[in-house]
Parts: structure tokens; sequence; C-alpha cells
């Protein structure tokens, strides 16, 4: 029985796709996932087929083709960190999915700063309505890391911060991280606020005693 695959690809660049990834890879009939992975992978053979909504598309092709064809569905960074996987274990067996993990760019962006992430709150802001829940986990917690999405950019989250008074924290903004025009920027609430990012970024929120203060000035934009 064919599997069918669920790889994680990693935060973008291809230098941080793992080799047994490539691997399968190389040896698919049909590769599934968003645009920006598709792209990264456009010199493969494979057949290519774009996420849409709805996922039902997705699910009733896997499951109409998985059998004749070797599958692989593409999900940006670690398959275990917000993505399609819950879906496909709720619609598809689970004894015909494997998953192999992948580096999340939460994981990227920890390294980049120097910061250990085993005590990190992770959560997501893409395509949720969940500002308070970060709110909670601001205020309590040392170290949260998150994904944005453009209708909850940086500048806005930094005003949300300073509207419901926390401003104590330093706040790190990672934009298209392991691309070559990755860029970090680091400060307060009412620095970044006034900033604007690109599309694709994630954040990391420390308390002000968390960045090495020597650290800080070698990446602030």
């Amino acid at each position: 029985m064919n599997k069918v695959y669920v790889l994680g690809i990693g935060p973008g660049n291809k230098d941080y796709l793992l080799k047994k990834t490539e691997k399968i890879i190389g040896k698919m009939d049909v590769l599934i996932g968003g645009s920006r992975a598709l792209e990264t992978l456009a010199e493969q053979k494979a057949k290519k087929i774009k996420i849409t909504r709805p996922l039902v598309k997705i699910k009733n092709y896997i499951l109409a083709n998985y059998e004749k064809k070797k599958i692989a569905v593409l999900v940006s960074g670690d398959p275990g960190l917000y993505s399609l996987l819950n879906y496909l274990k709720r619609e598809i067996n689970i004894d015909i999915l494997e998953v192999i993990p992948g580096i999340s760019s939460l994981q990227l962006a920890a390294s980049r700063i120097q910061i250990s992430w085993n005590d990190m709150r992770i959560t997501s802001l893409h395509g949720k309505d969940n500002k308070d829940e970060l709110l909670v986990l601001l205020k309590k917690e040392a170290k949260v890391g998150f994904f944005t999405d453009n209708k909850f950019p940086p500048a806005k989250i930094a005003e949300y911060l300073l509207k419901n008074k926390i401003k104590d924290k330093t706040i790190c903004v990672f934009e298209n991280l392991s691309y070559a025009d990755e860029n970090i920027t680091v400060g307060s609430a009412e620095e970044i606020k006034k900033l604007s990012f690109s599309k694709l970024t994630v954040m990391i929120i420390l308390d002000n005693n968390q960045l090495n203060s020597s650290l800080r000035g070698d990446i602030d934009e």
C-alpha cells in the first residue's frame, strides 16, 4: 500500500530541506502544496496540485489516487506546528499517512536571536481571531512565539499591546526567514507600531531581560 507523505519543507530556502525529504520528493508522482512550496520545488517533474479551499477537493483527490500514485503533501515548516496535518488525520486513515518533520520558521527565528525555545509558548494568529489568547499568554509568559497574517500584522499587534497596557516587552519581527531578503527587527511596541513589514513574518515577544543586550544592537534595523 502506498503511503501518503506529509512533508515538512522548512521555512522556505531549500538549504533547510532535510535530505530524507528531498529523496522522498524526488520519487513522488504528485506534489500537493501551497503556491510558495510548489514554486520552491518547481524543477520537480511530479504533477503539482495547489492547495485551495474547500480542502475536501484535496482529500478526495488523495483518496481516489493514492493507491496508484505516489503522493506527497508539502507543508511549510514542520507538520506538527499549525499545518494541514490535523485536517488530513481527521479525513484520512492514519495508517495511510507518513509524516516527515521539517524545520519550523519559529525554530529558525529562535536560533537567529540565540535563545532556547523549549520554554517558549507557541500560538498562531494566522487566519484566526484569537488576539485575546495572545494577550493572556503575554501577561503570564516570558517568551511567546507566533505566526502572523495580513489581517493582524506586526504593527497592529504592537498597537494592540499598547492599548492593553503591555509595554515592558521586547518584540522581535522576522521577515522572509531563510530567504535572501531576510530581515530581523527588534524593538519596543512603540517602535514596532511605526514600521511596516513584508507579508511573510513570524514574531517572538520576550520579557525585556530575555534577549542579550549586545545581540540586540547587531540585529536591530
